[in-house]
């Protein structure tokens, strides 16, 4: 497997100079030429979901879709392949060109509630005790698959750069490479890709393994999933290249919001401890919720002046882990402020419903602690939000936030122990490390604040994509140096 590592900057060294020069020239290129050759396209970019309509407004400038949407938008000759569940959704009313696969609604079951979110998603998350494979649900996800290769086939030009997204296209490279062997094949991992023997849990893992390995190029946010791709591929015949790409934030756009809304926010009447995640059981919402009840119980001198504020849309309805979560989750949460709540305090504020951006950026700016713990997640951008929307206003903001990190995130191997890092897996470490975020003096929190927005960096999450096409044009490998280990996070027991 092929990974060549660049300075954290970016900037090559040595006899790197002339080679990154040819790269980012053949980058800036295939995004500014309309490179489209009897009807077919030199760049299909492969999504299980379409863009946001050009009527409805984004929740976030950040994220994969604003970013592949900001993509086109600058010019980005190339189509977008996506499935649309029934007959409601519309090509043209999204302002990217967008061509649709028709799934039944049955057919979306089969492929994403079951195959996708029961199958491949707890080996994703680490999670192999909520496995749960079902044969007609996996001749679902093959046989969409399978529509989206023969509809990429249809649409690229010769030679032309297929990009794909995430574990739910697995199978497409393989068969994509059977009938279109001229395209240049890559696949970005937003997700963790799990460790050799977790991926070897999963009974199609053969035909996984296969067809991953058709691919020109595998990229990744974190040089351990990475490797645990290398290794997970090691025996098959051909590897193909790999990039290790941390995709960053819209910072601009972030910070001239903090910095309009700051000056409308009313005074603070509580300690603000915040969580901003789509509910998934793989955030390990419920476990927050028990180590903040410890937190309550253990220390009566915060009871009346804590509160835990969780804005946890839920995803669509269907998918069984998911229900199940919620369920238990608003349970916890009525038992945790029935037992503490009084004197017109509620220890949990619970916001299942998606915000304006404008608001969750309120709720950035007011937080004292910033709380991210998932079980595993490819980056976290929210935790990078947060950053810089408190750095934005951190003259004005009395005392500035501070971030308390699961170290199983991606942000984390970016961040390091600038942030609080927590093990979500340990009660006792949420529980302590929450404690400890809560204690922090001023001169600390503002010590860590302004080293985490310095981590940040300033790229561009569109430069980010740019890069990435190149990257599978060319086969070339780049990983960035990663500034601490798992074995030297130091959990607060």
């Amino acid at each position: 497997m092929r990974i060549r590592v660049t300075p954290r900057d970016g900037t090559p060294s040595g006899n790197e100079t002339t080679d990154r020069r040819r790269w980012w020239v053949v980058a800036q290129d295939h995004v500014a030429s309309p490179r489209r050759t009897d009807e077919r396209y030199s760049l299909i970019v492969g999504y299980h979901r379409p863009p946001v309509p050009r009527h409805q407004a984004l929740s976030s400038p950040n994220g994969i879709l604003p970013t592949l949407t900001a993509l086109f938008s600058r010019g980005l000759r190339g189509i977008w392949v996506a499935a649309g569940v029934g007959d409601d959704i519309d090509e043209g009313e999204h302002e990217v060109p967008l061509t649709l696969l028709r799934v039944s609604a049955e057919e979306w079951r089969g492929y994403f509630h079951r195959a996708c979110k029961d199958t491949l998603w707890p080996i994703l998350m680490s999670e192999p005790r909520r496995m749960r494979f079902d044969a007609g649900a996996w001749t679902h996800y093959r046989a969409i698959n399978q529509r989206y290769a023969q509809h990429i086939r249809a649409q690229a030009a010769r030679g032309a750069v297929v990009w794909l997204h995430d574990y739910n296209l697995w199978l497409v490279p393989g068969l994509l490479r059977r009938i279109r062997p001229d395209l240049r094949i890559g696949l970005f991992h937003h997700t963790p890709f799990p460790p050799p023997h977790l991926f070897a849990a999963l009974p199609t893992a053969d035909e996984i393994r296969c067809s991953l390995a058709q691919l020109d190029w595998a990229g990744f946010h974190t040089t351990a999933f990475a490797d645990n791709f290398g290794h997970t591929l090691g025996e098959q015949p051909t590897l193909p290249a790999v990039g290790v790409h941390p995709l960053g934030i819209d910072r601009a756009a972030i910070e001239a919001l903090a910095r309009h809304r700051a000056a409308e926010l009313p005074s603070k009447r509580y300690t603000l401890v915040l969580s901003v995640e789509r509910l998934d059981y793989a955030k390990a919402p419920i476990q927050k919720v028990d180590a903040f009840a410890t937190v309550l119980d253990r220390r009566p001198d915060l009871r009346g002046r804590l509160m835990f504020r969780l804005i946890c849309p839920p995803p669509e309805s269907g998918i069984t882990a998911y229900d199940t979560t919620r369920s238990t989750l608003e349970r916890r949460i009525g038992e945790v402020n029935d037992t503490w709540r009084g004197d017109g305090w509620q220890p949990i504020d619970y916001i299942s419903r998606t915000l304006p951006l404008a608001e969750v950026i309120d709720h950035y700016v007011a937080a004292d602690v910033f709380w991210v713990t998932s079980l595993q997640d490819g980056m976290n951008l929210t935790a990078k939000e947060f950053i810089t929307a408190q750095a934005a206003v951190i003259e004005s903001v009395v005392p500035p936030g501070v971030l308390v990190l699961s170290r199983y995130t991606g942000a984390a191997t970016q961040l390091g122990d600038a942030a609080l890092l927590t093990d979500p897996r340990s009660h006792e470490n949420l529980t302590n490390t929450l404690t400890h975020a809560i204690s922090l003096d001023h001169t600390e929190r503002r010590r860590r604040l302004h080293h985490l927005a310095n981590l940040l960096g300033h790229d561009h999450p569109v430069d980010w994509a740019t890069r990435i096409i190149a990257d599978i044009q060319t086969g070339t490998s780049h990983s960035v140096p990663t500034p601490i280990t798992p074995e030297l996070w130091q959990p607060i027991e």
